[in-house]
């Protein structure tokens, strides 16, 4: 099954000020590069990628455009034409964007660029195939419902179908709390335009994926090892100090 990458960047940042106000949080260095460069060396081993598309804002299109000649990236850089916070189209939207760039037949890898991990994205994809014409989400396993509280939280039967999927709940359901990375069958693109034409909230992938799940089936996939969801400054510089030698499993919290 061939696959279109989209890598959703066209956020703003703001928590993290002042490192963010004048360069994407996906270029922030990391590792021996930038937090970008992590996500992709996640690629190589996913069969079948026929082409990658980032999506950024108007005000970060040329530093990531830099990145890329800098890089020689095979990536094309998808700009939104937004210039700020308060105009953002928001992370659907902006996925709307990308599927009009894909080749119609292509089922879709959608990756977050603010989360990096040591599992396999091959396993991912391997086994969200196996639920194709399905959706399926990335799963992690948090250490409390008190720290799933940050996230979107699931709920799955023991086919791995998700039951429910609820977006920071101060009482969440379980412990199993959603990545922001999917797998869309080209089945399901679809219906990314009906949920934005029945006023389905723009803004986080999250939104989407509760209210398809209400629907038809979505799976979700528990994937394993360490995860980090750099979202502010704590978080960052806590991934800095660890990472790449992170396999404890500790997640960094968006708040």
């Amino acid at each position: 099954m061939a696959l279109t990458v989209i890598l959703l960047s066209a956020g703003y940042a703001t928590r993290l000020y002042p490192l963010t106000a004048h360069s994407p949080k996906a270029l922030l260095p990391l590792g021996d590069g930038v937090i970008l460069d992590e996500v992709l060396r996640s690629l190589p081993r996913v069969t079948d990628v026929r082409q990658k598309i980032l999506v950024t804002n108007h005000l970060f299109a040329e530093p990531f455009q830099q990145w890329q000649k800098a890089r020689k990236a095979d990536i094309r850089i998808l700009d939104d034409q937004t210039t700020h916070a308060d105009n953002r189209l928001g992370a659907i939207r902006d996925l709307q964007l990308a599927c009009r760039l894909a080749n119609p037949e292509d089922d879709l890898l959608v990756i977050g660029t603010d989360n990096v991990f040591t599992w396999s994205l091959a396993d991912f994809v391997e086994k969200a195939r196996t639920y194709h014409p399905h959706a399926s989400v990335g799963l992690w396993q948090v250490s409390s419902k008190s720290a799933a509280t940050q996230f979107g939280v699931v709920t799955r039967d023991p086919s791995g179908q998700i039951t429910s999927f609820v977006e920071k709940s101060p009482q969440p359901p379980s412990t199993e709390v959603a990545l922001c990375i999917y797998y869309l069958p080209t089945e399901v693109c679809n219906r990314i335009e009906l949920f934005l034409e029945q006023g389905g909230n723009p803004d986080a992938p999250g939104f989407f994926f509760a209210w398809l799940a209400e629907r038809e089936p979505v799976y979700g996939i528990l994937m394993e090892g360490a995860w980090y969801d750099i979202g502010t400054l704590e978080a960052y510089q806590a991934a800095m100090q660890t990472w790449p030698m992170g396999q404890s499993g500790k997640s960094f919290s968006r708040e």
